[in-house]
């Protein structure tokens, strides 16, 4: 250990020390820095499973597994890679535990400087904590102290970043903070691959050529708000959707997978493919002390303002080792189900079975040069009608939700009752609940609560929106929307509840709750991101319980302990070129537990490719209809929906539950176990009750297991 360490640490012990004759300052140094080492060589723990070591002066983590004698460290560990080719500042970054950025507020340009453990001076005093081994770093370029706390458990360990006891002593203050980047490294010739919550889950192989050189990813758990499909447009959407704070790493036989416990709402999953510098890709979590944002009065360029106050988040996440052999990405999803089971953060659902998804459009104002119209296109009786001719004709439980049904139409929100009068009004709305209920159909209103039109009435324009950091009132690009601040959100439902709860509905759709979480810097009701998450469970919570049922459009982790169906679950990832192939991770963490619903089918481009889709991926089947023709809708803000009439896909809609209802009763109510790709666009997936489903998208027959599949079709295995 450095002398001056030791003077660090022994004070005045070693300034004593200094005035003694050279050998015996020689001699009593010896002695200080083997009793240091033997202090550095406490910070072990040991079970039945695993042995955790903290060494090289806590810049290291040794994980042990007793079985097998595997090591698993921090630093790049893979027997394919060269550490000690490494040279300079990289060498000394993948020997580093963290690497954190920070900055100077006070002159305000958002120039970030990161430091790397190793490389920057700095100093490690072990402390005691109930949790497991607690480390305190002291940066002092960075002029900042913060503490790492480690605990192990049965199955890997876990790490713990407490932001309150982040110290901040100097110049600059702390931005995030980089955790055991290299734990994960491999180098391209290493087998297996990373995992990351890319969309429905997605994969990148090491020896894969296509990723070398491509730009690193960070992926923001839940998405930035900013960049959301409800704000950007959904066809302009450039930025993945991040519905699971998890990711993980197979080499072969063996592998892991990591996820977030705490904070993960302001956290970030970064993917970094190799390089001609650096050969070998890595996969790591970001965890933010401040956010950033633009500021808007500098023209001509980006420069980047932090917050002055440190986000108060406790940040935890969890390094599962997986048993040898079981290590690809589908025992990663069934590893992370029984956490979340565990814990209550995923519910079992009362549906079971094969179940037909609707979405009811009813109706949306048109808007004119001088007076606008109401474009009327489903009302109370007509989705009786058509819900009395589905009910005769197919042998499957519908599941209905009504949208547009609320006093002025849909996006005229947050003025919900009475239920629009050229619909049928409160009456038309009771009696057709009364309808649905008496025969074993599930109702639910449609109703958000996160966004009003700029022009709608029942909200404030100053206290009841959403400001970002920038003071700048967070909208679309025509500044037409406004996002609604958590806090009256949570009031506007609570007034809602009051006149929802005298029809007898199953339950509520509630709109956008499932993908947009945000935070509030408006000074007349600032609420932060992790407040936010809380108001959207309860809210959830409270449907259910008022209900029986309650469906999140949107499938962010925070909704899976109450939801019963998410919707708008994407199948595949954003299409980053370092990307192999994507996986359905997320659904299968959540199918048997809770359905879900993706792309409707009389709006894709490809039904019979999307038929496949909901096979191999087990989606809820799902359709977005009106009675009237979908023309009406041409010149609203309802466009999307080009073609919807009822019985125009009468026809398709029968055809549809009758060929595929084998599949879903062999496998519906079962927990999805693997999956994998057996040649070129021919897939299977497992279930947990002994059936297999192989899916062929190929334009030819092809033979898989003994089993021919014909051009575009699909087989159940028992």
């Amino acid at each position: 250990m450095k002398m001056k360490k030791i003077e660090e640490k022994w004070g005045r012990r070693c300034i004593l020390l200094k005035r003694l004759p050279g050998l015996m300052a020689f001699a009593l140094c010896l002695w200080l820095s083997v009793v240091c080492r033997a202090e550095a060589a406490e910070a072990v723990m040991e079970n039945d499973n695993f042995k955790f070591e903290l060494v090289n002066e806590y810049s290291e983590i040794r994980l042990t597994q007793k079985a097998t004698g595997d090591v698993w460290t921090s630093t790049m560990s893979d027997p394919n890679f060269d550490l000690e080719a490494m040279k300079g500042r990289w060498a000394q970054k993948m020997r580093s535990i963290y690497s954190i950025s920070v900055t100077d507020l006070r002159k305000g340009v958002g120039s970030l400087v990161t430091y790397d453990q190793l490389g920057t001076e700095y100093t490690a005093e072990p402390y005691e904590t109930s949790y497991g081994i607690g480390i305190q770093y002291d940066v002092p370029a960075a002029s900042v102290k913060f503490c790492i706390e480690f605990a192990l458990t049965e199955d890997g360990f876990s790490v713990k970043i407490p932001s309150e006891k982040l110290e901040e002593y100097g110049d600059f203050s702390a931005i995030s903070i980089d955790l055991m980047p290299f734990f994960a490294g491999a180098a391209d010739n290493q087998e297996g691959y990373l995992f990351y919550p890319d969309g429905s889950g997605a994969i990148m192989c090491f020896d894969d050529p296509s990723h070398v050189s491509e730009s690193a990813v960070s992926y923001h758990v839940y998405g930035d708000i900013q960049n959301n499909r409800n704000l950007k447009g959904r066809f302009e959407q450039d930025e993945a959707e991040v519905l699971l704070p998890v990711f993980g790493a197979n080499y072969g036989k063996k592998g892991f997978v990591a996820y977030i416990t705490k904070g993960e709402e302001t956290s970030y999953i970064t993917v970094t493919p190799s390089t001609a510098v650096v050969k070998a890709s890595y996969i790591y979590p970001t965890f933010l002390f401040r956010r950033g944002f633009n500021d808007p009065r500098v023209k001509g360029k980006v420069v980047q303002k932090y917050d002055a106050e440190q986000l108060m988040a406790e940040y935890e996440i969890h390094y599962q080792i997986l048993p040898d052999g079981k290590a690809q990405y589908g025992d990663m999803a069934s590893a992370y189900r029984e956490y979340l089971t565990a814990n209550g953060l995923l519910a079992e659902s009362s549906k079971k079975g094969l179940s037909l998804s609707l979405d009811l459009f009813m109706g949306v104002i048109e808007e004119g040069l001088i007076l606008d119209t109401f474009q009327n296109v489903t009302n109370f009786e007509q989705a009786q009608e058509i819900l009395e001719d589905l009910k005769g004709t197919i042998d499957v439980p519908l599941e209905v939700s009504l949208l547009g049904w609320m006093k002025s139409g849909y996006g005229t929100e947050p003025v919900y009752f009475p239920a629009n009068s050229k619909l049928g009004g409160n009456k038309g709305l009771d009696a057709l609940a009364k309808y649905t209920k008496a025969n074993g159909i599930r109702l639910s209103l449609g109703a958000n609560f996160l966004t009003a039109s700029a022009e709608a009435s029942g909200y404030s324009q100053r206290t009841d929106i959403v400001f970002l950091g920038n003071y700048q009132v967070l909208t679309d690009k025509r500044s037409s929307i406004r996002v609604i601040s958590p806090a009256a959100a949570l009031k506007n439902y609570e007034k809602f509840m009051e006149k929802a709860k005298k029809f007898d509905i199953d339950g509520l759709k509630l709109e956008n709750i499932g993908d947009m979480l945000y935070y509030n810097y408006n000074e007349r009701g600032p609420v932060t991101v992790t407040e936010c998450k809380e108001n959207w469970k309860k809210m959830l919570q409270d449907s259910k319980d008022a209900f029986g049922s309650v469906t999140s459009e949107g499938g962010n982790l925070y909704v899976l302990g109450a939801a019963d169906m998410v919707t708008a679950i994407p199948s595949e990832d954003l299409g980053y070129q370092m990307t192999t192939r994507e996986v359905p991770f997320y659904q299968m963490v959540v199918h048997g537990a809770v359905q879900y619903t993706g792309e409707a089918l009389n709006l894709s481009s490809d039904a019979e490719k999307l038929r496949l889709k909901w096979i191999e991926y087990g989606y809820t089947p799902y359709f977005e209809l009106t009675y009237e023709s979908a023309e009406k809708l041409v010149n609203t803000s309802y466009n999307e929906l080009f073609t919807s009439g009822y019985y125009d896909w009468k026809d398709e809609i029968v055809a549809t539950c009758q060929e595929l209802k084998p599949a879903w009763d062999a496998a519906q109510d079962a927990k999805m176990i693997s999956h994998e790709e057996l040649e070129e666009n021919v897939y299977c997936t497992g279930y947990d009750n002994g059936v297999k489903i192989y899916v062929n998208y190929n334009n030819k027959a092809v033979t898989v297991d003994g089993m021919e599949l014909a051009a575009m079709s699909w087989e159940v295995s028992r």
